[in-house]
Formats: C-alpha cells, structure tokens, sequence
C-alpha cells in the first residue's frame, strides 16, 4: 500500500517576536559601528595621551626652552616671565611677556598672554611654522609725550622679524600673523601734575610680507565705539611708505582721561584722518599728504561758545612735514573747505616749532570765498548774526599770524581784506538800517530799554548837524583810521598786543557797532567769528556815513543813557549840537568805560588821569587841524561844569520811543 505523502507544518516563532535578519547583513551593520566606536575610543586615548604628553613636566620645559630661545633671537631684551602651556587645541599659550631693561619697574611693553597658532597644512608635511600668534592684554607703556616710542621700535627691531628660521626660496616660512586684543597705550603724566592719559584698548591683527629686502607691514585696529584704524608701512632696501587711514573718530573713541584734559568736548559726529607718504626715508623726519575730514562734528567748549558749536563739516588737505630732530612740523599747501563743493574754501599754511622755544606762524589767504556758501556752510552759533545785512559776491583777504606761542605781546599781525566784490543782497523783510529801526539796549541794573534811531527820537541828531569837533573827537578816541579801513585795522590790534597784549581799544568803531547791534557781550571766539562777519556786512551794505551816524545815536555814555543827544543833555544839561570842543573830547573819553565814568560824573569835577586824557585828545584834534592855536588854548582854559542832577525818570521816559518801527533787529 503506497504511503500518504508526508506534511510539515511550519515552525511558528515565538509570539511577540519578529523573524530574523538574515546572518550577512547583521554582521555588516554591527561592524561599522564597531569600528567607529572603536576608531573614537582609540582617537580619544591618543588625543588625551597626546595632551598629556606635551603637558608633562619635561615638555613644557621643552616648551619654554624654545620660546626663550626664540625671543632672545627676534626681540633681545624681551623675557618671558612665567610658564608655558599647551591648550586644548594644541597651542602653545605662555604669559605673561615683558619687553624692557632688566629691572626697569616700567617695561615698554607688556603682554598678559600669548597663543601660538602653527600652520596646520606645513604641520602635516612635517614642518613646525607659526601661523597666527595671538596677544591678549597688550599694555605699552608710552612715557611723557610718547618719547619711549622710539626705545619701543628699536627694541621690537621690525627689520629682522620673520628672518629667525625662515629659510630661503619656496619653502621659507612666512612671517606669523599676530592678532592682538585689549590693546593699551599709556603716556605718562607730565611733572607738573598733568594726569596719565591711557588709549584704548583697541583690538586687531598685524600681517608682515617679506619680499627679498623689502618688508611690507598692514595693521587692522578696531577701537572704541565705532572707530577704525589701518596702518601700512613698507621698509628695507631702499626709502619706506606709510600709510595711515583712521576712521570714526569721535567722543566714544576718546578715553575719558584724555577727554578730561582737552580743551572743547565732542558732542556728536566723527572724524575721518588719513595720511600718506609714499617715499619716506625715515620716521623721525619726512613729508607726506594729509587729509582730515569731519561728519556733522559738534563740540562745546565755553571759550568757544556759551552753547554747543555744529554741526561742522570741515574738508582739510594738505602736505605735512616733520623734522623729530629739529623739532618742527609743518602744514603746507592746505586747503580748509567749509562745504563739499568747495566754494568756501580757505588756503591755509601752519608753521610750528619747539626750538629754541615754542612758537608758530599761520597765513590764511581766501582768494574766492562765496560769501552766500560761506553763510550757508557755517552753524548758527559761527554764522552772520540774525538781523546783519545779507550779501552776495565774492570775498577775499589775508591774514598772518607769527609769535613766540606764550607771549602775546610778541605776536606779529599782517593782513588784509577785499570787498569790492560784495554787494548787498535784496532785502527779503530783513532790517533796513539805512532807514529809522528800534535799537534795544540793555541796561546794567538789568532789563532793556527801546531807542529809536531815528527822526521819531527826539534825542536822535543827524551826522551832519554834529559839529566836526565832536565827531572827530569820537574818531581820534576810538578809530582813527574809520575812513580809511575796511571793517578792521590790523595796525591797532599789532599796537594793542605790543602794549601787554590786551585787545581793548583794537576794536574798530564797526566793529563795536557790529556787536551793538547783533550780538551780545559774552568773551568768546564765536562771538568774535560773528563779529567779524557781521562788520564785513555793515561795511559793505551800510556805508562809512550810516555806520557813524548810527553809532553815535546809539552809543552808551551811562547806564541808561544812549545817544549823543542823551549824553549831552546827562553830561552837561545842552545840546549836543552846542557842545565845546573840551565837552566833546570828554565825552569821546567816556565811551570805553561809561558805567565807571558816571560814579566821575556825579563827583562833578575831573581827576587829575581823565584830565590829562582829555588834554591829550584836544592835542590831537590841534595836530590834525580840527582845532587852531587858539582854539586848543580855549579848550585847555575851560573848566567843565558837569549838571547836578541827572534828568528824571520822566524826561528819560520822554526820550525814549515815541512810535514802533516796524523794523526790529531782535
């Protein structure tokens, strides 16, 4: 009987499980893992093996052995004080290094910490080079004046960094790229007391290239607030190059010991410097080409201004030459533009020198000044004052300065100015001083009063109705020379220096108007700047007949007392048209200081100094023939009487405005 063919049932995995891998592939997946794993283990025992190797006693001093070795051979009298390690990234890192004299407690330069990085690719062909050494904490220690820069580069020796070990040919090393941080320069304060100013700290790199003799080095600088820096100098084998480029300069780039001891204070805005001189032969003594710009620069400073000066834009380019040895320095050829365009430009030259002892000498020439972008490119507290008569046209002058730099008495002044090519610009409901205008002035027990220039003014008197000798009195008084300058006489300020260098009584009758009228009485360089302005603009839009009239119809002869007309009736109870030679050259003696002259008044009799001032005048009116022999024995004879009392507060209130003018310089 033939068997039944056989049946087997399949083998059922155990429930919960899932079927196999096949053998092959569970071998091939598990052993990549295996040999990572194994690869990391191996790695990190021969990385820590490693670490621990050159962290041993016997390699650090290795380690330091070679360090010392290698700054003794590029920077002698460098040392390295303290010990040498070696980081986790296997960079050497040794501190701090000190560059000085042995024993000197101020080193020139000191270094908190260095990190030596090699040049991984010549490292896998067998080749130890330093590619990037790394300086943190950098302290230079500059002495009074920066005078121990010079011990600094001759110590540093630049010439012979990257030759130590560095071959020949295509395998020579490249010099290391030294990156820097925490960078500080520190001048000394001087023995008088002046406090230590420290800059910094600024960070950066310095890259160096040798080609045959020639070596070319680039300094990156990053500093406070957003300032920046680039150096690139090239020396060896023949005459040097420097190129200087600094960028942002502004109050956050200062530090605030050096921003203590200056003499204005940056309020806002940058400055832009650069300098290059592409054939130098030497540091201490070359030439190159300058150039400083300013952007929307604001300073303060109370000399300067009782408010804030800016915003300014300056464009300054010119040549600059130094001599170290002679201690001199010059700007040459330089150009200070007010604007972009430069049609408010000023040709300028500056002349410094230490030797035998301080002293300068400035030009300044303006050939082409437009005078309408001259006004536009100034800020309001530098510009014409509001209420000066417009101008349009061109303006040109010169002026010299030269002086020992402490001794204003010693300073020679020469110049000169040209208006012949300004002209009044069209009234566009500015004042008219051509006309009758209300003058405000201001009293000395405080507040103002309003006078009228004018025919409204019963106290007002034309200049024709003066008698001579009363104006020529003013003149030889306060500015002999009115008819003959334009605005300014550079002999009286020369005169007024030379005489213990005070500037009283330089000022022209212009001059004085100018501040009258526009300005006020604050001791500032701004003020003067305005001043100075607002006189070319009453010279040229004016005339020399309105200003004096003016003048003498808003002069101050005593607190509250404004006017010839006023003065002579305070003075002495009259007209101002009858006034007596020797009343008339009284009174012109009373302008420079009329409050102290009143207290004179009111003792009714002269002292024996004003007497021989007013004797002194009516001489020069007899010496320029406003007064004859008999005329001067007249004046010399007569014995002034002064008026008891001075006019009441009703009379005063009488002489004031009678109408407003619509017309209004406030």
């Amino acid at each position: 009987m033939p068997h039944a063919p056989s049946t087997q049932l399949p083998r059922l995995q155990p429930e919960g499980r899932l079927p196999l891998l096949p053998a092959g592939t569970r071998t091939r997946g598990q052993g990549r893992w295996i040999v990572l794993g194994a690869a990391l283990v191996l790695g990190a025992f021969l990385y820590l093996g490693a670490l621990a190797l050159l962290r041993s006693a016997p390699a650090r001093r290795a380690l330091r052995e070679r360090a010392v070795a290698e700054l003794a051979a590029r920077f002698p009298g460098a040392r390295l004080e303290g010990t040498v390690s070696v980081d986790a990234a296997f960079r050497p890192v040794m501190g701090p290094l000190v560059l000085g004299p042995p024993g000197d407690r101020t080193p020139l330069l000191v270094v908190d910490r260095v990190t030596v990085q090699p040049r991984l690719w010549r490292l896998v062909g067998g080749h130890l080079e330093v590619g990037t050494v790394t300086l943190q904490g950098v302290h230079i220690q500059a002495g009074w004046q920066g005078k121990r820069f010079a011990n600094l580069a001759r110590a540093l020796r630049p010439d012979q960094m990257g030759t130590i070990s560095s071959g020949s040919g295509r395998n020579a090393a490249a010099p290391p790229v030294v990156a820097f941080s925490g960078l500080e320069v520190r001048f000394e304060g001087s023995p008088s007391g002046r406090p230590s100013v420290v800059l910094g700290p600024m960070g950066g790199h310095i890259h160096l290239d040798r080609l045959g003799e020639r070596t070319h080095a680039s300094i990156a600088t990053v500093g406070p607030g957003r300032a920046e820096g680039a150096i690139e100098a090239t020396w060896g084998g023949g005459p040097g190059a420097l190129q200087v480029r600094l960028q942002g300069l502004g109050a956050e780039a200062l530090p605030e010991s050096l921003r203590a001891i200056l003499p204005f204070e940056i309020r806002a805005g940058m400055v832009d410097l650069s300098f290059e001189a592409p054939h130098l032969g030497a540091l201490s003594q070359g030439e190159g080409q300058l150039t400083l710009a300013t952007r929307n620069l604001t300073v303060f400073a109370r000399r300067l201004a009782p408010e804030p000066v800016g915003p300014l834009s300056l464009h300054v380019a010119g040549r600059l030459r130094w001599d170290a040895g002679a201690r001199t320095a010059a700007l040459m050829e330089a150009t200070v533009a007010l604007d972009d365009a430069g049609r408010a430009a000023l040709k300028v030259a500056l002349s410094v020198a230490a030797h035998p002892e301080p002293h300068f000498e400035l030009a300044l020439r303006a050939t082409s000044v437009d005078w309408t972008a001259l006004a536009a490119a100034l800020p309001p507290t530098l510009g014409p004052p509001r209420g000066a008569p417009g101008l349009t046209g061109i303006l040109a002058g010169a002026l010299t300065v030269a002086s020992p730099l402490r001794q204003s008495a010693e300073w020679r002044i020469k110049g000169e100015v040209d208006l012949s090519h300004l002209a009044p610009a069209q009234a566009k409901g500015g004042s008219d001083l051509a006309g009758p205008f209300v003058y405000e002035a201001h009293l000395t027990r405080g507040g103002t009063r309003q006078v009228t220039i004018g025919p409204e003014n019963p106290a007002f008197v034309p200049l024709g109705e003066l008698p001579t000798h009363l104006v020529r009195a003013v003149l030889e008084s306060e500015d002999a020379g009115f008819y003959g300058h334009q605005g300014f006489d550079l002999a009286e300020v020369q005169e007024a220096l030379s005489n213990g260098g005070r500037l009283r009584g330089a000022s022209t009758l212009t001059q004085q108007l100018a501040k009258n009228l526009f300005l006020s009485r604050d001791r500032t360089l701004s003020r003067k700047v305005r001043e100075a302005l607002a006189t070319i603009a009453l010279e040229v839009a004016v005339g020399k007949r309105r200003i004096l009239e003016v003048y003498l119809n808003l002069a101050e002869w005593g607190d509250g007392v404004n006017g010839i007309g006023e003065a002579a009736q305070h003075w002495f109870g009259k007209d101002a048209r009858t006034l007596s030679p020797k009343e008339a050259a009284l009174l012109a003696t009373v302008i420079p200081n009329p409050v102290r002259y009143e207290m004179y008044r009111r003792r009714g009799a002269l002292t024996p100094a004003w007497e021989a001032r007013v004797d002194d005048l009516l001489a020069k009116l007899h010496a320029t023939g406003v007064l004859d022999d008999e005329g001067l024995r007249d004046a010399e004879a007569e014995t002034l009487t002064f008026t008891a009392n001075p006019r009441s507060e009703h009379a005063r209130t009488h002489m004031r405005l009678k109408r407003v003018v619509p017309v209004s310089l406030l």
